[in-house]
């Protein structure tokens, strides 16, 4: 995971202030590198942008050998079309979506994969005669929380398997041919055997499909967020895979392009949010440390309970002491962190917040009316703001002019 250099951190926090995320370009040509290592180049690599929708990194990853965009929803594909990806180098994964949004997604000929019969009825009245991919449930499901776990009867995504035949009806039935079945088993999995289940189920529905030209096995590869937490093992993901897309092709005499759908394994390792030190107090027999900044910009730890972890980036050496990290918003549930070791921690100190990359910026918000951070990309030695702090201004800007004469 990458950590700023107390010279990189002060020189940040002394042009563009704080909180800023900082993200080195560097650790995400890494990871692309590391996915096209295990899967081979044959795969296709679609970032999932909702993980994290800054242009500049995503035109980084594109650069790096990204194929693709996932998107879900049409903010995100016209962003997509912006940076260059053509749409037949961008899926679209909606969850729920209106009448207007398949017709929109269709019109800009962006390949839908739609994950119920009712989309997939709809898709059909306005694009007979198209091609779309559909999205089942697999029935596994793997995940850090039950929030993120996708894959399962339970969850709100997918075609049940009981529906597959129906859904095959439908679509015959418009003349509209199904050419890719995908699955989501969750976000932040760690080990190959639900990966493998899955990725199985996903083969024996695409043997029903005679047009079927790829399976596309989402993302969730597990991000390493505590620095002593062993990364996960894509050679056993992709080796899974392969094993099943093998025993189809022996089967059926067909090959199966293979996609996947990164989002936060791309980005999350590669960025830290940059904050300050604003007040230190004791309570409760506990020490807590607050922070300039709060779940306006990182909500993983206040909405999942997800770790982060936290290092004082102006002093690495010193005494150990155990704190509680709290934001600065007005809610109990405003604690980045409830039990780290930070060096001598004091007011003023610069923190890093590391493995902020992934559905932190993204899912950003102005809670409290607090703006939304800066963006900061590190490439060598160089500095690059990729978006400025939001001001007041900049928010009440949307609203409709309400201030009397």
């Amino acid at each position: 995971m990458f950590i700023p250099t107390k010279e990189q951190a002060e020189q940040i926090a002394k042009e563009f202030g704080t909180p800023t995320f900082v993200t080195d370009q560097g650790a995400l040509i890494a990871q692309v590198e590391k996915m096209h290592a295990a899967f081979g180049r044959e795969a296709r690599i679609f970032f999932a942008i909702k993980a994290n929708f800054n242009p500049h990194i995503v035109k980084a990853l594109r650069d790096a050998g990204v194929y693709g965009i996932d998107a879900v929803s049409p903010g995100e594909i016209q962003l997509a079309l912006e940076l260059g990806f053509p749409p037949e180098r961008i899926i679209y994964t909606p969850s729920n979506p209106s009448t207007e949004e398949l017709r929109f997604a269709g019109e800009q000929e962006v390949l839908q994969n739609l994950g119920s019969l009712s989309e997939i009825q709809r898709y059909a009245e306005f694009f007979p005669n198209s091609r779309v991919s559909v999205r089942i449930c697999p029935e596994v499901g793997a995940g850090e929380f039950e929030a993120v776990t996708t894959g399962t009867s339970e969850s709100k995504f997918g075609i049940p398997l009981s529906e597959v035949g129906e859904a095959k009806r439908i679509a015959e039935e418009k003349g509209v041919s199904i050419v890719g079945v995908h699955c989501h088993i969750g976000s932040g999995f760690y080990e190959a055997s639900a990966f493998k289940k899955a990725t199985e189920s996903v083969c024996a529905v695409a043997e029903t499909f005679p047009n079927a030209e790829f399976i596309d096995l989402g993302g969730g590869f597990g991000v390493s967020y505590r620095p002593d937490q062993a990364e996960v093992d894509l050679n056993a993901l992709a080796a899974a895979s392969h094993e099943a897309l093998t025993a189809f092709k022996e089967k059926t005499g067909r090959t199966l392009e293979l996609r996947l759908e990164p989002g936060k394994y791309l980005v999350s390792g590669s960025t830290a949010l940059i904050s300050r030190i604003t007040t230190i107090k004791e309570k409760g027999g506990r020490t807590f440390v607050g922070l300039d900044t709060g779940f306006n910009h990182l909500i993983r730890p206040a909405m999942y309970g997800a770790y982060h972890h936290v290092v004082n980036i102006s002093k690495s050496k010193g005494k150990l002491q155990r704190v509680v990290i709290a934001g600065n918003l007005c809610e109990t549930g405003d604690v980045v962190n409830r039990d780290i070791e930070l060096h001598d921690p004091e007011e003023g100190d610069l923190i890093a917040i590391l493995s902020a990359g992934g559905y932190g910026s993204s899912m950003s918000s102005n809670y409290n009316l607090r703006g939304l951070a800066a963006e900061v990309l590190i490439l060598g030695k160089t500095l690059t703001l990729t978006r400025k702090r939001q001001e007041y201004s900049d928010i009440m800007g949307l609203f409709k002019p309400w201030k009397e004469a």
